[in-house]
């Protein structure tokens, strides 16, 4: 009798384990088991604003992937190509008669990342004249025929800004849309122009050219100075707005080096008081896009207009695009 009874439960125990199993690969069948690092993974890979902006350049413009990052971009305007380490540049939109200083100037600032492709920045302008020529610390004497002698200010700090610049793809084109709020502070500014800021936006395209190693595309810029009152000096004018159209190329060797040219054939500055838009003097660049980083890309170049091609009306220069941490 015993023995029956523990047959019975051995028998009964089977069949419930037997059952039990069958319910689990039934549960299996219709369910599946995700890891939360796979997900996490897979969200982070679909976040990566890399998958749609993949030209250096636009990357670095853009700033770093990380929360907070330290952010700039600078450019040096040096010499013509006869004379590239000299302090004085001819103003080669203007005429090679008409000298400039050299110049280290650009933004420096700090950004956040609002999402995959938002940026939020915050900075102000900084200008170092002649920064090849003598001790950058101590102001110097202006070497220019006009102004022999005269004290030249060697750092200036001014202008903060903010910025807010988004990176996207669109149509299967790279594209970065930006608005800059300038806040001026420099007397000539404030106090003689009696301005306030400028307002500027910003839109860039850039489109692949089939399965070939060239790149297209064009940047648009608009911005306005905005006053803080009346400005009345006989025989000068004020800037009112600009418009510009710039075409771009690049062709690139590998990941690292391009070549790279800018067509700036259509900038157009209105004055007030002034009914037409000024077209400015065309200028174009030619030059090689390096990527040090993906954060830090640098582009040595010549400036150059179209309409008078000759050594002496040239501007050696250096722009670059920092970002770090």
């Amino acid at each position: 009798m015993k023995t029956q009874i523990l047959m019975s439960l051995i028998l009964a125990g089977s069949m419930v384990a037997v059952s039990a199993q069958a319910e689990e690969q039934n549960q299996n069948a219709n369910t599946s088991t995700v890891k939360v690092s796979d997900v996490q993974k897979s969200e982070e890979k679909k976040e990566d604003i890399d998958q749609e902006i993949t030209n250096a350049r636009m990357r670095s413009e853009l700033g770093s992937k990380s929360q907070w990052s330290f952010k700039s971009s600078l450019g040096y305007n040096g010499g013509s190509l006869q004379k590239p380490f000299d302090s004085i540049r001819p103003n080669y939109r203007a005429s090679a008669t008409i000298e400039s200083l050299t110049a280290l100037s650009g933004n420096v600032g700090v950004n956040y990342r609002v999402s995959k492709g938002g940026n939020l920045s915050f900075g102000t302008g900084v200008v170092i004249m002649a920064p090849l020529e003598g001790d950058i610390t101590k102001d110097f004497q202006d070497p220019r025929a006009s102004r022999k002698g005269a004290d030249v200010k060697r750092t200036q700090v001014s202008t903060p800004y903010m910025d807010y610049s988004h990176g996207y793809r669109a149509m299967d084109m790279q594209m970065i849309s930006s608005v800059t709020y300038s806040h001026y502070t420099e007397e000539d500014q404030t106090d003689y122009y009696n301005l306030m800021g400028n307002l500027s936006v910003s839109q860039t395209v850039l489109a692949d050219f089939g399965d070939s190693k060239w790149q297209g595309g064009l940047s648009l810029s608009l911005d306005k100075d905005i006053a803080k009152g009346s400005f009345n000096v006989p025989g000068d004018l004020r800037y009112d707005y600009g418009v510009g159209l710039f075409p771009f190329a690049e062709y690139a060797f590998n990941d690292d080096y391009s070549f790279r040219t800018v067509f700036g054939y259509f900038q157009f500055a209105k004055y007030e008081d002034s009914g037409d838009l000024i077209q400015m003097e065309p200028y174009q660049s030619v030059g090689v896009g390096i990527s040090v980083t993906r954060d830090i890309y640098v582009y040595p170049n010549v400036q150059f207009t179209p309409k008078d091609v000759r050594a002496d009306r040239t501007n050696v220069a250096v722009s670059a695009n920092l970002n770090l941490f």
